[in-house]
Parts: C-alpha cells; sequence; structure tokens
C-alpha cells in the first residue's frame, strides 16, 4: 500500500471516529434531556392531581394524561457524517420536539439554553413549553377519549 492510500484510509477512520463519537455524545445528551423533560412534566402533571385531574404521575417514567400516556423520547438521527438530537414529546396527537445543537444548546420552544443551565435549575421558558404541551395533551385526550401515540 502505497502512502496516499494510507493517508486517504487513516483520514477516513479518524472520520468515522469523529462521527462515531458524536453519535454517542449525542445520544447520551439526548437521554439527559428527555429524564430532566419528564421530571419537569410530572411536577405539571402534580400539579394538575391537586386540581382533580386524572392524570398518573408517581414516576417520571409512568405518565398519563386521562389514561392517555405522555411520552419524552430521546430521538438521534445518526447518518454519516451527520448526527441530529432531539427530544420527542407525544400524547394523542400533541408533538413536541426539544432540539439538541451541536453545541450542545437546547432549543425548546424560546430561547436556546446550554445544557450546563438546564443541569443547574429550569428555566421558566422550559417549563412553560413543558406545561403547554401537557395542555395540547389533556385537550386532545379529553376531546377523542383515546390515546393513538401508543
Amino acid at each position: 500500500m502505497n502512502a496516499g492510500s494510507k493517508t486517504i484510509l487513516d483520514n477516513t477512520v479518524k472520520e468515522w471516529a469523529k462521527f462515531a463519537g458524536d453519535r454517542d455524545k449525542m445520544g447520551a445528551v439526548a437521554k439527559e434531556v428527555a429524564t430532566i423533560t419528564s421530571k419537569v412534566m410530572q411536577e405539571c402533571l402534580a400539579y394538575l392531581k391537586t386540581q382533580n385531574v386524572e392524570v398518573e404521575c408517581d414516576s417520571p417514567d409512568s405518565l398519563k394524561i386521562l389514561g392517555g400516556v405522555v411520552h419524552a423520547d430521546p430521538v438521534v438521527e445518526a447518518t454519516f457524517p451527520n448526527v441530529k438530537a432531539s427530544v420527542v414529546l407525544k400524547c394523542g396527537q400533541a408533538t413536541r420536539a426539544i432540539l439538541i445543537n451541536p453545541n450542545l444548546t437546547i432549543s425548546a420552544g424560546g430561547v436556546a439554553l446550554t445544557l450546563e443551565q438546564l443541569r443547574k435549575a429550569i428555566p421558566d421558558p422550559f417549563a412553560t413549553n413543558a406545561a403547554d404541551f401537557l395542555r395540547d395533551s389533556f385537550l386532545f385526550v379529553a376531546r377523542s377519549g383515546k390515546d393513538e401515540a401508543k
């Protein structure tokens, strides 16, 4: 094998390693953001429960509104060389996406915030966006009487 061939293959391996590292990193961040989001939604549902709304919120992993399951799913779309990550919120036909940018800023229906900011404290716009999603979910499930996001 000549030096040029070896250089091409070495560069390919480096690009692949970077892609694989980015994919793993973005996957871990998406999972963390999904966990944080589930906890925020659990707090919102706990408030609805005090208002005598039929919700299930004993655990961030098991959230329901009027029997409709609330999902916060980490999603990683990795097609070499690009990696995109998000958290998709679903309940009934209500859907929201929290985008995770390559620089680890989070876009959730307002000003982008850093992952570190989200880890330290939940910003008001983030919590408001979660409450808005849950309102839409409640209205859909209440009107239709079913959860179509299973």
